[in-house]
């Protein structure tokens, strides 16, 4: 029973205030179905409303005949009432975000998700006052959430701004009059089962709150102190948690699920303890599913009582995103053990360039920027260690339940179902298999635990010796790759040329469920074949991510990274541990492959269109796919930033990190100020991610190995100079090419702060000496235009590691400006980049020094005398 795998809520715990209501509610006309029964609240027992309880939890079953609705109440003087022109209101999960519903349903899916309707003083029961759905077209978003998709879009918590129209502001009424606002959850899409609103206030035109009547905030430790205490019901909810083809997949899809809720969450349940679900939230996940009221309510009693030793983490809850990077997240010790994964809130989520540079420089954010060029050289040195943990970014990273599969592996391969790579492979059968993820995972909690430290001490792994540190090592890296190997293939590309992949197995079973009359109320690229592949692969992948997280977070894991990280030293056999004070010890697959960009299958229509990098579901809202891909990427630095290392934290894929920063900048453009700000916002996370990984690579790993003739297996791949083309300062400057200048991307850095523009250039050019002026040139690897061993012509490869054999003369056009050839491709290669930049920063007026050193190490990799 995968309890939340989008979105969850408490009715129980609606009472937004003394005489707060939930209750079903006759549905939208578009519904024209049999209206559900009504449950209240108790009435009022005063006339002036207390504080608005926070969150309101407006979430249910998800049965649309049943349309779920919670109130608030709002005290406003009568200056206030007059003034009063719009309901803001921050709502979590407000939009639906996943795969549409395929199988038979008993009702259709919900396509609006949320509504609002401001009664003032009218009644409850007045059913002329009209419903609001809460959609792009209907209200206001930040510009971030508004060019990033939107209510739907990459934003899994949105700032959402109802303007009151005449007939609405009439009816507000000055205190001692109460003015109740009604929150509705229309339905489920045949994911979710509600939406939180976890701020709300009534603001006049210049955006002051004019509501008085305050608000509190609801204490999970209350829920979690009460369900401490063993009762009766704690080992019936145990049967329940742990109990296969018990649920069914949602109500309006009235069919058994093979997947226990263990299966989809942390096999304890430690996420929704960790992350602070309402009894309430879990009750309704629950009824989605199928149980009773009853059930519901047992499974809450054995989740508190069997996880009442979960530290309480404050920030911890379902809207605030793991991991956001933030203040607090660069201490060390059991607290910070404790509040990492939590992360630093939606307060931390910044919006705009000018405080993303102060973050990113460790200046104050919100104040005047000031930066110096001592300031940049500090923190774009790469002998540094950047803690990204603790520097905010803009950037809102998914919350917990994008982390959670829709769907379990084990009802996307059931028992009897063809293996994949024909190797009798199951996802969770008894026996001997070739491949067997699940069987993996048990192994690896197996080991951990009987590897735990005599002493006690949770986290303390100081005990293992380099042997065990070497096969714990192996054996994180296994796992993620089981998981890949089993769906077959590689990115963008599960089907098989002959045989089957895993992928097209799953495939198989979820297309025979099929039903065409629900598909034909959606659009039909979300039902190809490949759009199948993707949510097979997705099943695993979302699978394989949470069981990370779940044994990061039961072994205690996220410490220093060196314990498991690392390699035995050849002479005396010690260890010698790679990484940083936290991070995940998982080599292999893990959060970024839960990206669009990695989960996608690539197909062609019929009208010959190529989707590639976006998921079937995805195409009318690319931008939001987009910053998903990007969310993943990012939240996989904050977990794996390495640190002066080797063959190690392999999940971080610095290319594809770097260059979808790129892609949504670029994506979102530069047509008017607002969206050059968001897009100035994408530039400065790639200027982090190239400082970061400008420390990530300053290693000793060899330039060129000559003894190694695989290109794929030499270890140059792995080090500095298969960076070089995206270190080289010249990514920072405009760029000149036949075809006329194409201006740089941080040009904005210089409306942030004056001179700004060429201090980043000048900090890319001593962050690229110190990685680069001191090799020799007969130690690089020469590139060869005949070899395709790396997907292209090894000149122009994006995964080349290098250099051109020679010097090529660059052009210069009419106004005497030197400009970069190009391949009928418009790439640029290595030495011609590097040329062009030691041109461009001397125009731009470059600081000499630095500047003489790129130009000197450019002269000896590329002689003049060498045409």
């Amino acid at each position: 029973m995968p309890l939340l795998p989008r979105a969850v809520i408490v009715p129980a715990l609606l009472l937004a205030f003394p005489f707060a209501e939930a209750r079903a509610t006759p549905p939208p006309a578009a519904f024209s179905r049999v209206v559900g029964s009504t449950v209240r609240a108790p009435a009022a027992t005063r006339a002036t409303p207390g504080p608005v309880t926070l969150p309101i939890e407006v979430l249910g079953d998800g049965n649309p005949d049943a349309p779920l609705v919670a109130t608030a109440g709002f005290s406003l003087a009568t200056a206030d009432a007059a003034a009063t022109t719009t309901l803001w209101f921050v709502c979590h999960r407000c939009g639906f975000y996943g795969a549409p519903e395929y199988e038979v349903t008993t009702h259709a899916p919900v396509k609006v998700k949320a509504s609002v309707r401001v009664l003032g003083g009218a009644s409850p029961s007045d059913t002329t006052i009209p419903w609001t759905d809460i959609t792009d077209a209907t209200v206001s978003l930040p510009d971030a959430e508004r060019i990033h998709g939107g209510i739907n879009g990459g934003f899994y918590t949105t700032h959402v701004t109802l303007t009151l129209d005449a007939a609405t502001r009439v009816r507000l009424v000055a205190a001692p009059g109460i003015n109740r606002v009604e929150f509705r959850f229309n339905g489920t899409d045949g994911e979710s089962n509600g939406f939180r609103v976890v701020d709300v206030q009534f603001r006049d035109a210049q955006g002051r709150q004019r509501d008085q009547q305050g608000t509190v905030s609801v204490d999970p430790k209350l829920e979690r102190t009460a369900g401490s205490v063993y009762t009766a019901d704690v080992e019936a909810g145990r049967t329940l948690w742990y109990a296969r083809d018990n649920n069914r997949k949602s109500p309006i899809v009235n069919r058994t699920i093979h997947a226990a809720c263990a299966q989809c969450h942390a096999d304890n349940g430690r996420d929704l303890e960790y992350f602070n679900y309402s009894n309430a939230a879990i009750e309704a996940r629950a009824r989605f599913h199928g149980l009773s009221g009853a059930q519901a309510a047992q499974l809450v009693a054995y989740l508190r009582y069997s996880l009442r030793d979960v530290p309480f983490a404050a920030l911890a809850r379902p809207w605030n995103p793991p991991y956001q990077p933030g203040p607090g997240m660069e201490c060390t010790g059991p607290a910070c053990e404790i509040n990492w994964a939590a992360g630093a809130g939606l307060d931390a989520v910044l919006d705009n360039p000018s405080d993303a540079m102060a973050a990113l420089f460790d200046k104050p954010v919100g104040s005047q920027l000031v930066l110096t060029q001592a300031d940049i050289d500090r923190v774009m040195d790469p002998n540094a260690t950047m803690n990204v943990r603790a520097i905010p970014v803009a950037m809102q990273f998914p919350d917990w339940d994008a982390w959670l599969p829709t769907i379990h592996p084990d009802d996307v391969w059931p028992e009897g179902a063809a293996g994949s790579f024909e190797q009798g492979a199951r996802f969770s059968a008894s026996g001997d298999r070739v491949l067997d993820p699940n069987g993996q995972y048990h192994a690896m909690v197996s080991w951990l635990t009987a590897h735990l430290n005599p002493n006690g001490i949770r986290g303390d792994w100081s005990h293992l010796s380099p042997a065990d540190r070497n096969e714990a090592q192996a054996m994180f890296t296994a796992f993620g790759w089981e998981a890949y190997n089993f769906i077959g293939g590689g990115r963008g590309n599960h089907i098989a040329t002959s045989g089957v992949y895993g992928a097209q197995v799953g495939a198989d079973t979820l297309q025979a469920a099929v039903s065409t009359a629900t598909t034909a109320q959606g659009d039909p690229a979300a039902f190809t074949r490949e759009a199948f592949i993707e949510r097979a692969v997705g099943s695993v992948l979302h699978w394989n991510a949470v069981k990370q997280w779940e044994v990061t977070q039961d072994f205690a894991l996220e410490g220093n990274q060196q314990w498991f990280i690392g390699d035995k030293d050849p002479v005396s056999g010690a260890w010698r541990g790679r990484g940083e004070a936290h991070g995940w010890v998982f080599n292999t697959p893990s959060a970024f492959y839960l990206a669009p960009h990695m989960l996608y299958q690539d197909a062609y229509g019929a009208d010959g269109t190529h989707r590639e990098w976006i998921l079937g579901w995805e195409t009318g809202n690319v931008v939001a796919s987009y910053y998903r891909t990007n969310q993943w990427y990012q939240l996989q630095m904050t977990l794996n930033p390495g640190g002066q290392s080797g063959w190690v934290n392999y999940p971080m894929d610095w290319p594809y990190l770097t260059g979808f920063d790129e892609i949504l900048g670029n994506f979102v453009g530069d047509a008017d100020p607002v969206t050059k700000a968001q897009q100035s916002t994408h530039f400065v996370r790639l200027l982090q991610a190239r400082i970061k990984s400008a420390q990530y690579v300053n290693n000793g790993i060899t330039l060129y190995d000559p003894n190694e003739p695989d290109l794929v297996a030499n270890a140059g791949r792995y080090g500095r100079a298969q960076t070089e083309k995206h270190l080289t300062p010249t990514n920072f400057m405009d760029n000149g090419v036949a075809l006329g200048i194409w201006p740089s991307k941080y040009r904005f850095l210089d409306d942030v702060q004056p001179g700004l523009f060429l201090e980043v250039v000048n900090g890319a050019i001593s962050q690229f000496n110190t990685l680069y002026a001191a090799t020799d040139a007969g130690a690089w690897r020469r590139c060869d235009p005949a070899n395709t061993m790396l997907g292209d012509t090894e000149t122009y490869s994006g995964f080349r590691y290098c250099l051109d054999a020679r010097r090529t003369p660059m052009g210069t056009d009419s106004n005497g400006r030197m400009y970069m050839f190009q391949d009928p491709y418009f790439r640029s290669s290595t030495e011609q980049t590097d040329q062009f930049g030691v041109w461009e920063a001397t125009r731009m007026g470059a600081e000499p020094k630095r500047l003489a050193i790129w130009s000197g190490w450019v002269n000896r990799m590329w002689p003049v005398s060498n045409p």
